[in-house]
């Protein structure tokens, strides 16, 4: 599967003459004249049966080719929200190729329906940066999610995955918007069709109706609304569509008690499925594979083809942010990142970056030396990149609350072996204590192959055989140790967190891995330093220091997938491991839990086990 990089056109707002929402690009409305909710209501929801359909279901599954103003998204949260036998879950996935800004769809729905004006200002307050790729935001407790997919949607279509009961087929008109209806994109909606799925839509060109036809759809015409006179509703054939998988019904067993396995089990209980983590470090509390590690910064990453590993880095801060919202201000700061050039060829070539990828203001900003320096509070060799919404988190402190959990169960016990039963998996621990279940997530870094060498031969996973086992040393140091008072995060070869008035987390070191904690390692940390802002000489000592270990992977991408059926594998974060956790954890609880995926198919092939 082939990507290339297409920036995000934004859509602009427009209207009629009559005050009808409309494109300029495509010069066609957003929605009938009759109503944007009427419409809603007799094509897209009676035209798919609803809500009879999702009513004593666990969950029911919508798949929109164009979310436009997001009209039919309220319309059916609406419905949903108001009906006593509605599924327990809802997800809506749409795809949209030039979305609004939330500046600008604040305009678009200022006349929205009273009925739906709450529901409009939640989706408001929720609506995220405009960057190429799927976006996940979940409302009503999560009982109602919105994947949102920005991009083109006749390759968005082949790198989306999920099992929908029903098809909204809405956007411009064929004569102006062709490529949202051939053959091809409906073809990919059906690889994502649940058995006896559904599909309307207001259009009814002949053309359009084969397409459907040809791609696996029993099609018949039916009165249109308002002044159309004819609209589709189709049938998935019979013999096609993919059943939604069983969650699982036991607890999920999970080896390793770091941030990749407390952002799994927590990803799973936030979907109501238990967990039991293993690890001989919570002797020390729930904390304690961090215990002492000041801070650290959920790194941005850009590059100029947005390669999979920048795409995964500005994911996995957007669900970072989301699913650990609650602990915003505690474990999790939002105090952006100034990612400093210290050359002017990286300065040239960070500026050309940003311009080329077009991406939102909000995500990514280039700024010269003044501007930079300003940010940083500290005069700096060059100008830099600024992410507005970079953050770090207190890692004790966060593993703590993501473990804490009531469907989360710890055992302060070493893992010795995985042993294959045929549908189930067991787990033997060092005090010869046995655990079965279903579904087992190994995530103890780089311990992960030797679990796993008497299931997966080298061949199978290149990848995780050619693990790396790192060392690391980072610190904390007293206002006193540099002459500047830096602000927020600022990055290079080094990075210095400003904690609070008074105190900073510098970092870091690549060493042997258990080469601990020493003077000789603190010394280059503050010559890093030294490249981003001035220090005190001599070097100031460091008020505590950590030692901690990195599994990284030679492609310096994660691995996170399913290596046998019921055995998951998620190691291999690197630097990146808070910066990838969430995104990771919920790679593996959405697929468990039947959910839309959060990553592009072409994204998950890269992290997996070749």
């Amino acid at each position: 599967m082939t990507r290339a990089f297409q920036p995000l056109i934004p859509a602009q707002p427009t209207f009629t003459d009559t005050g009808l929402a409309c494109s300029d690009r495509y010069d066609d409305v957003y929605h009938a004249a009759s109503g944007a909710v009427e419409q809603a209501q007799y094509v897209f929801l009676q035209g798919n049966g609803l809500p009879e359909r999702w009513q004593g279901l666990d969950q029911f599954t919508i798949v929109e080719t164009g979310f436009g103003l997001g009209n039919n998204f309220l319309t059916t949260w609406h419905a949903w929200r108001s009906d006593p036998q509605r599924s327990q879950r809802l997800h809506f996935v749409s795809f949209e190729a030039h979305p609004f800004s939330a500046v600008h769809l604040i305009r678009m729905l200022q006349d929205t329906a009273p009925a739906l004006r709450d529901l409009a200002d939640q989706l408001i307050a929720q609506w995220p940066v405009l960057v190429p790729g799927i976006h996940r935001l979940e409302f009503e407790q999560a009982a109602v999610t919105l994947t949102l997919f920005f991009g083109d949607i006749s390759q968005a279509t082949k790198r989306m995955d999920c099992k929908a009961n029903a098809f909204y087929l809405d956007g411009f008109a064929p004569r102006v918007n062709p490529e949202m209806w051939t053959k091809e994109v409906f073809g990919q909606l059906v690889r994502m069709a649940a058995p006896n799925a559904t599909a309307a839509t207001w259009c009814s060109a002949a053309h359009v109706r084969k397409a459907l036809q040809d791609s696996g759809f029993v099609v018949e015409r039916h009165p249109g609304f308002a002044f159309k006179r004819h609209m589709i509703r189709a049938q998935l054939r019979p013999h096609l569509g993919h059943s939604y998988p069983a969650k699982p019904k036991d607890p999920v067993l999970i080896v390793g008690g770091g941030i990749a396995g407390a952002a799994t089990a927590y990803a799973l209980a936030q979907r109501g499925v238990a967990s039991v983590v293993f690890d001989p470090v919570f002797s020390k509390g729930l904390g304690g594979a961090h215990q002492g590690h000041a801070a650290v910064a959920l790194t941005p990453l850009i590059t100029s083809d947005d390669a999979p590993r920048a795409r995964l880095s500005r994911a996995g801060l957007w669900r970072a942010w989301q699913r650990w919202q609650p602990f915003v201000g505690s474990s999790l700061h939002i105090c952006g990142t100034l990612v400093a050039n210290l050359t002017a060829d990286e300065a040239k070539n960070a500026e050309s970056a940003v311009e080329d990828l077009g991406f939102d203001t909000d995500w990514v900003q280039y700024r010269d030396k003044r501007v930079a320096s300003q940010l940083a509070q500290t005069d700096l060799a060059q100008g830099g990149l600024y992410f507005p919404k970079g953050a770090y988190a207190i890692p004790e402190t966060l593993l703590e609350q993501l473990l804490s959990h009531p469907l989360i169960t710890t055992v302060n016990q070493t893992v010795k072996a995985v042993q294959d039963l045929s549908g189930r998996w067991r787990l033997v621990t060092d005090q010869q204590e046995s655990y079965e279940a279903e579904q087992v997530v190994i995530a103890n870094a780089g311990a992960a192959p030797s679990l796993l060498k008497n299931h997966l031969s080298t061949q199978q996973a290149s990848r995780l055989f050619d693990i790396d086992l790192l060392g690391g040393q980072s610190a904390v140091v007293g206002h006193e140790a540099l002459q500047d008072s830096v602000r927020g995060i600022v990055a290079g070869n080094g990075y210095v967190i400003a904690l609070d008035d008074h105190h900073y987390a510098v970092g870091s070191t690549y060493t042997e891995p258990n080469k601990g904690i020493c003077s000789a390692a603190h010394d280059e940390i503050m010559a890093k330093v030294a490249e981003l802002t001035p220090v005190t000489q001599p070097v100031a000592p460091a008020l505590s220091s950590w030692f901690g270990q990195r599994a990284a992977l030679k492609d310096h991408l994660p691995m996170v997938c399913q290596a046998k059926p019921g055995l998951w594998v998620n190691v291999g974060y690197g630097s990146y491991g808070f910066s990838w956790a969430a995104l990771a954890a919920d790679r593996i609880s959405t697929e468990l839990c039947a959910e839309p995926t959060v990553l592009e198919r072409d994204l998950l092939q890269s992290i997996s086990l070749r």
